[in-house]
């Protein structure tokens, strides 16, 4: 079973990479220019980001449950966040560059025979290096944890978890205040310009990363006997933050109301069909329902139920909010003439694929090889010796 899952995953990740190879190499321009890879890479980000929001209750707070229970998942809660971002940084580097190889002249690239940095002036390449800190934190981190595991000293050293804790917390604040200004700096788009977008990702990354980490946490959950906490302690957090979504959505779509061009990018949103059944009943309605009762039964069932239906409707969210205001933006511009359909194109789809299958295999593989459940030892990998 072990062997198989790992050959599994060296499969997932080989036909990830062909994927998102062809896919780089078949790009072109599009009528839209923020096309499906930025939703993508900002739903893998916010799950992310909001993943470790959630850890930060024990890392930096404190928090370890009634009896305890937290210290039993953290680790897999930390591992977790870090493969998440792996797939946006994919997605990001591939948008913005020609190729695989290409993406790194974003980083380091020559001028006038000098070898500079990325432009910072570019939030989007700023976004694509805070990724890269962010990751860098949460392995940090996930080493602290399986190497205090089998080291009493490490483990005494609290102020070292703290500072850890933190420095993680700092980067996950510093890319959504970036991700924020990426959006709410576009004044050509009216629906996005404004300080409403760092709020609105900030409590769709709580709900998201709690969802996406509830449903990787609850396979484990019956062996490491944390079932009934991981179900009471998840569904409070989606029952208490939905109703916040729910506000900050609403406030949103009756402030435009009052400005035109603002409008004209939200009746493209509320006029379609995504955004009564995924944006009302599946992000908001069903899994609200499905969490307050999950919370007061201790309802596994109901808790996979909301997170399932919060990370499919999660993405829909991002990507009507995305794709429509630019759609509106082109018929606003270019009258009648301008009217346009997006649908992904087949290079984007291509490389969202190949990112998500390497996400996958990751996945598996971070679970067969590193001591991430208590009382593992480290074996596997050198560095957590």
């Amino acid at each position: 079973m072990r062997w198989g899952l790992a050959g599994l995953a060296v499969v997932l990740i080989a036909a990830g990479a062909v994927l998102i190879w062809q896919g780089s190499e078949h790009r072109h321009a599009e009528v839209i220019p923020w096309g499906l890879l930025v939703p993508g890479y900002v739903f893998f980000a916010l799950m992310a980001t909001g993943s470790s929001i959630v850890n930060s209750i024990y890392t930096v707070f404190g928090y370890k449950g009634p009896n305890g229970e937290y210290e039993k998942i953290i680790k897999l809660g930390v591992f977790f966040s870090l493969v998440t971002i792996i797939p946006a940084w994919i997605m990001i580097l591939m948008d913005l560059s020609k190729g695989p190889l290409a993406a790194m002249n974003m980083f380091i690239h020559t001028k006038e025979g000098f070898s500079l940095f990325f432009q910072p002036r570019s939030a989007i390449a700023w976004m694509a290096l805070l990724y890269m800190i962010f990751a860098l934190t949460l392995l940090i981190e996930l080493i602290y944890f399986i190497r205090s595991e089998v080291s009493e000293k490490l483990r005494k050293v609290k102020s070292l978890e703290l500072a850890i804790a933190l420095a993680v917390l700092t980067a996950t604040v510093l890319v959504h205040s970036n991700l924020g200004q990426v959006f709410g700096n576009v004044m050509a788009i009216p629906a996005w310009y404004g300080p409403h977008m760092a709020v609105y990702f900030i409590i769709s990354a709580i709900i998201i990363g709690a969802a996406g980490q509830a449903l990787f946490l609850l396979p484990f959950t019956q062996s490491l006997g944390v079932r009934e906490f991981t179900t009471w302690y998840y569904s409070r957090i989606l029952m208490i933050s939905l109703p916040i979504l729910a506000f900050i959505k609403g406030w949103m779509v009756i402030n435009s109301y009052y400005s035109p061009a603002s409008w004209e990018a939200y009746r493209e949103v509320v006029s379609t069909p995504n955004f009564y059944v995924f944006e009302v009943i599946l992000l908001l309605v069903l899994p609200f329902i499905a969490a307050t009762v999950a919370y007061y039964r201790k309802n596994t069932a109901l808790l996979i139920l909301a997170a399932l239906s919060l990370v499919v409707a999660g993405f829909v969210d991002k990507y009507d909010l995305i794709i429509h205001p630019q759609i509106a933006f082109i018929h606003s511009y270019l009258g009648k003439v301008g009217h346009v359909h997006y649908a992904p194109a087949e290079f984007e789809i291509m490389i969202s694929t190949g990112a998500v299958l390497v996400y996958i295999a990751l996945l598996i593989l971070g679970v067969l090889l590193l001591p991430l459940k208590p009382g593992e030892k480290p074996k596997t990998l050198y560095i957590f010796k």
